[in-house]
């Protein structure tokens, strides 16, 4: 236990530096800045950054990467509140009771609360995250390419399960990353796979910059550009100084620890994060409250419980990151993309083989919510600022770094060819309704789940069963099936209850 502590100590003095603190509070206003503008968001900017990641340190470059983590999920009520457009994905519950205030002349109310939960669910998940990886860790490091193969496909399935989309086109999406992922050499024998054309830049595959700054950054400002469905007007809301809210928080303190552990639990979850944490604390916060009279029309709580669960939902991601490899939501996605571009694979082994790294990300992120805490209470009345900055700008520059990203991650057209080819699939995904996030997720993980698959087959002599008679694998791989039925039979389910509830009432 000594050792832990030295090694965060160890972490702190490194990181508060001129330098590491330049890269925390520069990352942390800029993800506050693009969480704030609809339509952008933290991730778009980590993408476009994960070329230029290559050349820096990878501690400071992970610490950069997070602290935009922790400044886009908080800055994402600032839309939600004063435009009633949604910052981010995480942020749209909160459009319903915040930006009421603002229409009624209170969005200092509003805003106050929901900074004030943001920090209540940020530093507490990542304190517990600290503390949790480091067991998870001790016990991942024990697993086989069994365990390590079930996992990934309980992983990808879960994000299939859990989904809201239409469960057809998430497979779809999964057997798409699948087959992309499986371009290039062979894992185990280096012999070449899907060379279309017989070209010999295929070997590589396609580079993990060019899908994402293609399929993520540049698909997302084309089709916001071509939607036209943001507002160009400016905002002329007035907003006054924090005021510690001390009411609010007294009178809903056991919702904002519902909100928190909630919060926490979808978090850990492969997939999910925080949309899906806030719009479940949000829904059971409303069910449960004794006066629903002014749910979605002003209710202070529901700020509360969906600033709070979106943001508790970071610390709960970084756990199976950090301790399995497993990436918690699509911002993660981001974090292991950078670390393969160091040449660093994540999995179990990543807490023992780079300790500094890991708790450079934990330090980075503590660090980042307390910036953050400063800026959203000292600077509150910049807030109207951030959203008059003009999108033409924004979209521009963010193509130009995208195609300058996508050549430099390879150093040859290919590059930028694998990025201009990853868009135009991410429109057409897009128009045919196939969500990305199965997609991100099961490129990421597709590679380590083919080779441990390969590996367990090698070394049993039981060949498929050994998965099964293995229990931590056979839980693993039960669970991921489950997760699925689950997605598949519970629609019909619901279309069922609703079909008995009006037939009761026409009777």
């Amino acid at each position: 236990m000594d050792g832990f502590f030295e090694l965060l100590l160890s972490c702190l003095q490194e990181i508060a530096t001129p330098t590491g603190l330049l890269y925390v509070v520069i990352g942390t206003l800029a993800g506050v800045v693009l969480g704030a503008i609809p339509g952008l968001g933290s991730s778009t900017l980590m993408v476009v950054l994960l070329p230029i990641s290559y050349k820096m340190d990878i501690t400071m470059a992970m610490a950069l990467f997070i602290s935009i983590t922790i400044g886009g999920m908080s800055g994402g009520c600032i839309g939600s509140i004063l435009l009633g457009i949604p910052g981010t994905s995480s942020s749209l519950c909160t459009v319903w009771d915040g930006y009421a205030f603002t229409k009624r002349g209170e969005p200092s109310r509003a805003l106050s609360n929901a900074v004030f939960g943001n920090f209540l669910g940020n530093v507490p998940s990542i304190i517990l995250a600290i503390f949790a990886c480091k067991v998870i860790g001790t016990w991942a490091v024990k697993l086989g390419p069994w365990e390590y193969a079930a996992l990934c496909f309980c992983a990808i399935l879960m994000v299939v399960g859990f989904s809201k989309d239409d469960m057809v086109k998430s497979m779809i999406g999964v057997g798409l990353a699948i087959f992309l992922a499986s371009v290039g050499e062979d894992p185990i024998n280096a012999s070449g796979r899907f060379l279309f054309f017989g070209r010999l830049e295929f070997l590589d595959g396609f580079n993990i910059i060019s899908v994402m700054l293609g399929l993520f950054a540049s698909k997302i400002i084309l089709l916001e550009y071509a939607r036209q469905d943001k507002t160009e007007n400016p905002v002329e809301v007035k907003v006054e100084g924090f005021r510690f809210p001390v009411a609010d928080i007294v009178k809903n303190k056991f919702l904002i620890m519902r909100a928190w552990f909630l919060g926490v639990f979808i978090g850990f979850l492969p997939g999910l994060g925080g949309p899906v944490a806030t719009s479940i604390s949000y829904s059971m916060e409303k069910m449960i409250a004794k006066d629903k009279s002014m749910w979605g029309k002003g209710e202070i709580g529901g700020v509360l419980a969906c600033e709070t669960a979106n943001n508790a939902a970071i610390g709960g991601a970084l756990i199976p990151l950090l301790a399995l490899g497993i990436p918690g939501d699509a911002a993660c996605v981001q974090f292991i993309a950078a670390l393969n571009v160091q040449g660093i694979n994540v999995g179990p082994m990543f807490m023992r083989e780079q300790p500094e790294i890991v708790y450079m990300i934990f330090i980075g992120a503590l660090l980042s919510g307390i910036v953050v805490f400063l800026y959203q209470t000292l600077g509150m009345k910049t807030f109207p600022a951030l959203l008059k900055i003009p999108y033409h700008f924004l979209y521009s520059t963010v193509i130009l770094l995208s195609f300058i990203g996508a050549y430099m991650s390879t150093n040859s057209f290919y590059g930028l060819l694998v990025a201009v080819a990853c868009c135009v699939l991410g429109v057409l995904m897009d128009c045919f309704k196939i969500p990305s996030l199965p997609f991100l997720m099961t490129y990421i993980l597709s590679p380590m789940l083919e080779l441990n698959i390969r590996r367990g087959l090698n070394y049993s002599a039981n060949g498929v069963m050994s998965f099964f008679t293995r229990p931590i694998s056979c839980i693993f791989i039960v669970a991921g099936i489950l997760v699925t039925i689950y997605g598949f039979v519970s629609p019909a389910i619901k279309r069922a209850i609703a079909k008995k509830k009006a037939a009761a009432k026409e009777a």
